[in-house]
């Protein structure tokens, strides 16, 4: 294994924390919101990462997905209701439902469970040993505009 292999593996295993709750932004799309978050093992300036949530504000179910960056590189990731199906390299065939992935293979995992967003968030923080001295708030909904068709352009 590589000195970045051991890393990963000492990151993903200590408790790590975070300070600042995270604020949601609208991204490039409008549909979407996206959080960051600095997380980092105390006592470490080596050890440090970031969380990153992104949540589709108006698609039913709820899809979400929660990533933790180290160095650049995503060695944890969790998606729920993802709109396309992943395709693993090591183990053979897809999955098109909420899964994780995990460094190094990032083969993905089905998780078939139902939850909320704060379960979900829950469960990706524990994964990540991530300890938070807040709650993390629910992103943003939105309502899809409806296009104008020909009968309510003629009633104005």
């Amino acid at each position: 294994m590589n000195d970045f292999d051991d890393l990963v593996r000492q990151f993903l295993a200590a408790e790590k924390t975070a300070h600042v709750r995270p604020r949601w932004r609208s991204k490039g799309h409008p549909d979407f919101a996206e959080s960051k978050m600095a997380v980092g093992v105390p006592e470490s300036r080596v050890l440090v990462g970031t969380v990153v949530m992104i949540a589709h504000k108006v698609r039913l179910p709820a899809k979400y997905s929660w990533s933790l960056l180290f160095r650049g590189k995503r060695i944890l990731a969790l998606d729920v209701n993802p709109s396309r199906s992943h395709k693993n390299l090591l183990r053979k065939g897809s999955v098109d439902c909420t899964h994780w992935q995990r460094w190094p293979t990032m083969d993905a995992e089905e998780d078939r469970r139902e939850q909320n967003f704060t379960h979900w968030c829950l469960d990706f923080w524990k994964a990540a040993n991530i300890v938070t001295t807040f709650a993390v708030l629910s992103p943003p909904r939105g309502v899809q505009l409806r296009l104008i068709v020909n009968e309510d352009f003629d009633r104005r």
